[in-house]
C-alpha cells in the first residue's frame, strides 16, 4: 500500500509538494533528517512495514539532496527501533501468539524496551552525518523529538496494545518538531561538506 499511495503521489505530482513543505521547514540537513528518517519513517513503517519506509524514505531524502549512501545509511538506524510495532503490529502480535503471552502485556514490554531506543534515535542519526558535536547544536530538537516519539510510543504501547505505536507516536513527532520549529531555530545551518546554499 505504501509503495501505490508513493506511486500515486510521484505520477500526481504530489510528491514534489510533499517534499517542497518538508524541505521549506528548514534548510539544515540534521532536522530534514529527523523529520523523514525518523518521524515520517516511523509512521509509514507503522502503516506498512516489511521494508518499504526504508526505501521511500531514502529516496525523499535522496530527492531533497542527500548522498544516496547517506539516506539508506540513516533510513536504516532509523528503522531499527519502531520495527517491532510495523504493518500494524504484525511482529508483536506473531511473537505473542507463538509464544502463547498475552498481546497487551508483551505490546507494553515492548514498549518499555523500546522507547529508551527511539528517545536515543535522533542523536544517533544526527551523529552519523555530522559527528556529536555538530548534533548536540540541534540539542533542542533532538530532546523533542526523542521524547515526543518515546513517549507516545510507550503509553500507546502500553494502553492501546501493539497496532498503533509508531503511526501515533510518528504524527506526534512530527506535530511536536514542526512547533518546536516555530519558535527555534539552530543558530547554524549544517550542510553537507561541498554543498552549497
Amino acid at each position: 500500500t505504501a509503495v501505490w499511495i508513493y506511486n500515486m503521489t510521484v505520477e500526481s505530482n504530489e510528491f514534489d509538494k510533499i517534499r517542497h513543505s518538508l524541505a521549506s521547514l528548514t534548510d539544515d540537513r540534521r532536522l530534514q533528517a529527523i523529520f523523514i528518517a525518523y518521524a515520517f519513517r516511523s509512521f509509514l513503517e507503522g502503516a506498512s512495514g516489511f521494508g518499504t519506509p526504508v526505501a521511500i524514505t531514502a529516496a525523499l531524502l535522496v530527492g531533497l539532496g542527500f548522498n544516496p549512501l547517506y539516506a539508506a545509511g540513516i533510513c536504516l538506524v532509523g528503522n531499527s527501533a519502531p520495527a517491532a510495532f510495523g504493518a500494524i503490529g504484525v511482529p508483536v502480535i506473531v511473537s505473542a501468539d507463538v509464544a502463547g503471552i498475552d498481546v497487551n502485556k508483551l505490546s507494553g514490554v515492548v514498549g518499555e524496551h523500546l522507547a529508551i531506543l527511539s528517545f536515543l534515535l535522533p542523536l544517533w542519526i544526527c551523529s552519523i552525518m555530522c559527528g556529536f558535536k555538530h548534533a548536540l547544536e540541534v540539542w533542542p530538537a533532538l530532546l523533542v523529538s526523542g521524547a515526543s516519539f518515546a513517549v507516545t510510543m510507550y503509553l500507546t504501547a502500553y494502553f492501546n496494545g501493539p497496532a498503533l505505536p509508531d503511526i501515533v507516536a510518528g504524527l506526534v513527532c512530527l506535530v511536536a518538531m514542526i512547533a518546536l520549529l516555530k519558535v527555534w531555530k539552530p543558530k547554524t545551518i549544517w550542510r553537507f561538506p561541498g554543498e552549497v546554499a
